[in-house]
């Protein structure tokens, strides 16, 4: 009896080549044929799935991008309602949201009240909430008066206490009024009395050492 050929794939067996052949080709290769398409179409709808996916990440970034374009404009048309008012110029002094270099002295303040040292604030002239600062200005404690401004030009002890919005003249500081006996007002650069004039145009210079004395 001649021995049938068998398929080494399945193990069936067959009468004849021929017929194994046939078996191969019939069951085998379209087998083969149906996997490595459902692999192709497989690999296509991912690299389309991938694709989609980049694409709605592109819209939503673009999305997101308009929405703070037109937030920030919007924020920018409501915004300066209260800072213009909040900020006004004074004595011709402006409050800038920048510093200035083209002319920057500084000159130093004492004040003195009834024989005890007044402290002269920090950030006189200076607006934290609307970040601004005018050109007359201090930054600590230590009585340093900065002069910061776009333009050489003269700047007095009366605009400095208009930004500070305190009173300051002849006649008295704050709330204390000057008077013949005890209660007088005096002003001193360097060691030296000023005499003849108004105090509030006392113009300030370079490394000024002024004290006012009251009392």
């Amino acid at each position: 009896m001649a021995e049938k050929a068998r398929c080494d794939i399945c193990g069936k067996s067959f009468d004849s080549e021929k017929q194994l052949k046939q078996h191969k080709h019939d069951v085998h290769d379209n087998a083969y044929d149906k996997a490595n398409a459902y692999d192709k179409a497989t690999k296509s709808h991912h690299n389309k799935s991938s694709k989609a996916s980049k694409k709605l990440m592109i819209v939503i970034g673009i999305g997101v991008l308009i929405a703070l374009v037109v937030g920030i404009g919007v924020y920018s048309v409501i915004r300066p309602i209260t800072s213009s008012a909040s900020r006004p110029t004074i004595d011709g002094i402006q409050c800038n949201t920048m510093g200035q270099a083209n002319f920057h002295i500084h000159a130093h303040l004492d004040i003195f009240i009834n024989s005890e040292h007044y402290i002269v604030p920090s950030q006189i002239g200076i607006k934290p909430d609307d970040r601004c600062l005018y050109w007359l200005h201090t930054h600590d404690n230590s009585g340093i008066i900065h002069v910061e401004s776009p333009e050489r030009r003269d700047f007095t002890l009366g605009q400095f206490f208009d930004i500070w919005n305190k009173t300051f003249n002849n006649r008295g500081i704050f709330n204390y009024t000057a008077s013949a006996g005890n209660n007088t007002l005096s002003v001193y650069v360097s060691g030296h009395k000023v005499n003849g004039i108004n105090y509030r145009d006392f113009k300030l210079s370079a490394h000024d050492e002024i004290a006012i004395v009251y009392g």
